[in-house]
Protein backbone atom coordinates (compact mmCIF):
# COMPACT_ATOMS: atom_id res chain seq x y z
CA UNK A 1 0.00 0.00 0.00
CA UNK A 2 1.37 3.29 -1.03
CA UNK A 3 2.23 5.72 1.50
CA UNK A 4 -0.55 8.28 2.83
CA UNK A 5 1.22 11.79 2.86
CA UNK A 6 0.64 14.54 4.78
CA UNK A 7 0.56 17.65 4.10
CA UNK A 8 0.51 21.25 5.78
CA UNK A 9 -1.82 24.05 4.18
CA UNK A 10 -0.62 27.83 5.62
CA UNK A 11 -2.89 30.55 4.33
CA UNK A 12 -3.97 33.49 6.28
CA UNK A 13 -7.33 33.24 4.73
CA UNK A 14 -9.77 30.46 6.73
CA UNK A 15 -11.79 29.80 3.80
CA UNK A 16 -8.79 29.24 1.32
CA UNK A 17 -7.44 26.93 3.93
CA UNK A 18 -10.64 24.94 4.07
CA UNK A 19 -11.12 24.72 0.43
CA UNK A 20 -7.46 23.62 0.05
CA UNK A 21 -8.15 20.95 2.93
CA UNK A 22 -11.16 19.61 1.30
CA UNK A 23 -9.50 19.49 -2.39
CA UNK A 24 -6.69 17.55 -1.03
CA UNK A 25 -8.10 14.99 1.21
CA UNK A 26 -10.15 14.26 -1.71
CA UNK A 27 -7.08 13.21 -3.25
CA UNK A 28 -6.52 11.11 -0.46
CA UNK A 29 -3.60 13.02 1.44
CA UNK A 30 -4.24 14.01 5.30
CA UNK A 31 -4.46 17.54 5.59
CA UNK A 32 -3.65 19.88 8.44
CA UNK A 33 -4.04 23.98 8.40
CA UNK A 34 -1.88 26.61 10.08
CA UNK A 35 -3.32 29.92 9.95
CA UNK A 36 -0.16 32.04 10.99
CA UNK A 37 3.68 32.02 10.73
CA UNK A 38 3.50 30.80 14.53
CA UNK A 39 1.65 27.51 13.49
CA UNK A 40 3.73 26.96 10.64
CA UNK A 41 6.92 26.47 12.42
CA UNK A 42 5.56 24.76 15.13
CA UNK A 43 4.07 21.97 12.83
CA UNK A 44 7.11 22.19 10.56
CA UNK A 45 9.82 21.48 12.95
CA UNK A 46 7.77 19.36 15.69
CA UNK A 47 5.64 16.65 12.89
CA UNK A 48 8.30 14.02 11.84
CA UNK A 49 5.64 13.23 9.72
CA UNK A 50 4.95 16.04 7.47
CA UNK A 51 6.04 15.41 3.95
CA UNK A 52 5.19 18.97 2.08
CA UNK A 53 4.00 22.53 3.03
CA UNK A 54 1.80 24.62 1.14
CA UNK A 55 2.29 27.83 1.66
CA UNK A 56 0.97 31.45 1.33
CA UNK A 57 3.83 33.21 2.41
CA UNK A 58 1.61 36.31 3.01
CA UNK A 59 1.17 35.07 6.48
CA UNK A 60 1.34 37.43 9.65
CA UNK A 61 4.01 37.33 11.96
CA UNK A 62 7.19 37.39 10.09
CA UNK A 63 8.60 38.41 6.58
CA UNK A 64 8.49 36.40 3.77
CA UNK A 65 12.64 36.24 3.79
CA UNK A 66 13.06 35.08 7.24
CA UNK A 67 10.47 32.68 6.56
CA UNK A 68 11.93 30.70 4.41
CA UNK A 69 15.22 31.07 5.82
CA UNK A 70 13.56 29.01 8.52
CA UNK A 71 12.22 26.83 6.71
CA UNK A 72 15.73 26.22 4.91
CA UNK A 73 16.77 24.92 8.31
CA UNK A 74 14.84 21.91 8.74
CA UNK A 75 16.34 18.61 8.76
CA UNK A 76 14.94 16.66 6.22
CA UNK A 77 14.17 19.64 4.21
CA UNK A 78 10.81 19.95 3.31
CA UNK A 79 9.09 20.29 0.23
CA UNK A 80 7.60 23.59 -0.44
CA UNK A 81 4.66 24.72 -2.31
CA UNK A 82 4.28 28.53 -2.66
CA UNK A 83 0.93 29.16 -3.27
CA UNK A 84 0.10 32.85 -4.09
CA UNK A 85 -0.99 35.75 -6.45
CA UNK A 86 1.54 36.19 -9.35
CA UNK A 87 1.61 40.31 -7.98
CA UNK A 88 3.25 39.06 -4.59
CA UNK A 89 5.54 36.90 -5.83
CA UNK A 90 9.02 37.88 -5.04
CA UNK A 91 12.63 35.54 -5.99
CA UNK A 92 13.03 35.17 -2.13
CA UNK A 93 12.58 31.41 -2.98
CA UNK A 94 15.53 30.44 -4.20
CA UNK A 95 16.90 30.31 -0.61
CA UNK A 96 14.73 26.71 -0.09
CA UNK A 97 16.21 23.85 -1.96
CA UNK A 98 12.89 22.25 -2.69
CA UNK A 99 10.29 24.83 -3.99
CA UNK A 100 7.88 25.26 -6.15
CA UNK A 101 5.48 28.04 -7.13
CA UNK A 102 2.05 28.03 -8.48
CA UNK A 103 -0.13 31.33 -8.76
CA UNK A 104 -3.23 31.46 -7.36
CA UNK A 105 -6.14 32.06 -9.24
CA UNK A 106 -9.74 31.20 -9.92
CA UNK A 107 -8.73 27.23 -11.58
CA UNK A 108 -5.39 27.12 -9.86
CA UNK A 109 -6.44 24.03 -7.40
CA UNK A 110 -6.17 21.49 -10.25
CA UNK A 111 -2.80 23.11 -11.25
CA UNK A 112 -1.98 22.94 -7.56
CA UNK A 113 -2.89 19.19 -6.80
CA UNK A 114 -0.84 18.42 -10.17
CA UNK A 115 2.67 19.89 -8.52
CA UNK A 116 2.00 18.71 -5.13
CA UNK A 117 1.78 15.54 -6.80
CA UNK A 118 4.89 15.61 -8.81
CA UNK A 119 6.94 16.68 -5.76
CA UNK A 120 5.78 14.22 -3.20
CA UNK A 121 6.80 11.49 -5.85
CA UNK A 122 10.09 13.50 -6.68
CA UNK A 123 10.62 13.87 -2.96
CA UNK A 124 9.78 10.28 -1.97
CA UNK A 125 12.01 8.78 -4.81
CA UNK A 126 14.91 11.09 -4.64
Amino acid sequence: MEKEFKILVADRNQHVRKFLKRELMAEGYRVGLAKNVQEVLKKVYHSETLDLLILDPDLPGIDKLSLFKKLQDRIPALPVVVHTYLTDYTDDTNILSEVAFVEKSGSSVEGLKKTVYAMLQKHKTG
